[in-house]
């Protein structure tokens, strides 16, 4: 079984070269389609992943969560994906009856009818994606090698191909085909492992769990996915380039952090199958340090030095997703938090139906937030629904596990870890008042402030590093 360490060496590889070519791509993209063709492309996109949310409903983490409990026993394995599978294949073919309708019946999306039908492949080939099977297998490994390559190509083929305002569809069309590139690759490769069990295909074994975790899933994206088509409902294409640009970057920021809780769900899973409850508390304690110790120190140099990453990622005319970058930040130590509470704890426990109960509080009080908001905020009102929904979900979740004794919340570490981020910080903020080139903010920024972090926290990096 690969260690710990090795898996999330490769996630997180995965993870930051997801960040290098969206450098790579994203100013160039921004430039050449601007602010207006950006916003419509991720409207339709996050329309488009909306309704992916209930295709594939609670597939992601109850396939991880399954095949990591059965994948020393490949008869049972088989016959798991097979039921997963079939759950995938059924619902993304109600969900492509529904979508198709919607198109037509809705003015804002038949008028983008094309973008729409592009998106469909991506509903389609993310059935045959498999994703879960081999993160249940802990193969981070293969994932990662051929997500490079795919994600290689698609760089190249930006620079090739887009070159105009009018290339919007043409640059959907290419971030779809990765998708499906990914799964044509990904189902071959699965056949490798497991064999198709027809009897199991269509069994809906897992129906009530996948409702559930699906349920959860489409709760959350009404404070995530669903801010976008609504901002995009309620005001223009500008105002949805505003927000996507300022929601990227905060993401950029979680992937690190999931990275890790991506790849330690298995494992846990694995333990709690095994009875083995001491190593699941020690690794959760690991989790908590580990993600507060990184998370603080990116929150308070990024919404300090929001206008320089901004400028520099974006360029000009990006100016107004400035605030909700600094609005949406702060909501990233509360995901953080949440991400070790729902990921590694409440899933591998089975614990769903809290998970679902967050959610829907998470849902009621990002849509009631959204309708009075967001009509006279616009973007700015997005960000405060992302940052008050995250952070009523982060509570709840923090309820029921402290008061079930699961794990305790590290106040310690969090007071000592703010104190350890304030000269990062101090620097950051110095640099945004006294350099004015944003480029040479940024890097000087970095290298000092990151430097004098890295001293701080030296003794404790070294035993990541050295920890298997």
């Amino acid at each position: 079984m690969p260690s710990i360490r090795n898996n999330f060496f490769f996630k997180a590889l995965l993870t930051i070269s997801s960040y290098i070519i969206s450098f790579a791509t994203f100013p160039y993209i921004s430039r050449v389609l601007g602010v207006e063709g950006i916003g419509l492309v991720d409207f339709v996109d996050n329309t488009v992943s909306y309704f992916l949310l209930f295709a594939t409903m609670g597939v992601v983490n109850l396939g991880t969560r399954e095949i990591a409990m059965v994948k020393r026993d490949p008869k049972k394995m088989s016959r798991v994906f097979s039921n997963i599978l079939g759950l995938n294949i059924t619902f993304t073919v109600i969900v492509l009856i529904i979508f198709f309708g919607t198109i037509a019946l809705v003015p804002r999306f038949s008028q983008n009818i094309e973008l729409f039908s592009i998106g469909a492949a991506k509903i389609i080939a993310t059935v045959f994606l498999v994703e879960w099977f081999f993160t249940g297998l802990e193969n981070f490994r293969y994932i990662t090698v051929r997500s490079l390559l795919v994600k290689l190509l698609y760089v190249v083929a930006v620079y090739i191909f887009i070159n105009d305002t009018s290339d919007y569809k043409l640059y959907f069309g290419l971030t779809v085909a990765t998708v499906v590139i990914n799964a044509l690759i990904n189902i071959l490769y699965a056949s490798r492992f497991v064999k198709i069990n027809k009897d199991a295909l269509f069994s809906m074994r897992y129906l009530k769990e996948n409702v559930t975790l699906g349920l959860y899933g489409i709760m959350t994206s009404m404070y995530i996915t669903f801010n976008v088509m609504y901002l995009g409902l309620v005001s223009n294409n500008t105002q949805v380039g505003y927000y996507t640009t300022a929601f990227k970057l905060y993401m950029i920021l979680l992937g690190l952090f999931s990275a890790f809780t991506s790849v330690t769900m298995p494992r846990i899973s694995t333990m709690l199958s095994e009875g083995n409850n001491k190593g699941f508390r020690e690794l959760i304690d690991k989790s908590f340090d580990g993600i507060i110790r990184f998370i603080i120190p990116f929150v308070m140099s990024g919404v300090i030095l929001a206008p320089q990453i901004i400028r520099v990622i974006s360029g000009i005319g990006f100016e107004g997703s400035v605030l909700p970058m600094q609005i949406i930040l702060p909501a990233a130590i509360m995901v953080g938090m949440a991400q070790i509470l729902s990921i590694q704890i409440l899933i591998p426990m089975k614990r769903d139906k809290v998970l679902l109960v967050a959610s829907i509080i998470g849902a009621i009080v990002s849509l009631i937030i959204n309708m009075i908001f967001v009509p006279r905020l616009q973007a700015v009102g997005s960000a405060i629904v992302t940052l008050v929904s995250e952070s009523v979900v982060t509570i709840t979740y923090l309820y029921y596990v402290m008061r079930k004794r699961f794990a305790k919340l590290p106040l310690r570490s969090i007071i000592t870890n703010i104190l350890y981020a304030l000269p990062t910080a101090t620097v950051c903020l110095i640099c945004s008042y006294t350099i004015e080139n944003p480029f040479l903010c940024l890097i000087t920024s970095v290298v000092i402030g990151g430097g004098i972090w890295i001293v701080l926290n030296f003794k404790t990096l070294k035993g990541y590093l050295l920890r298997s």
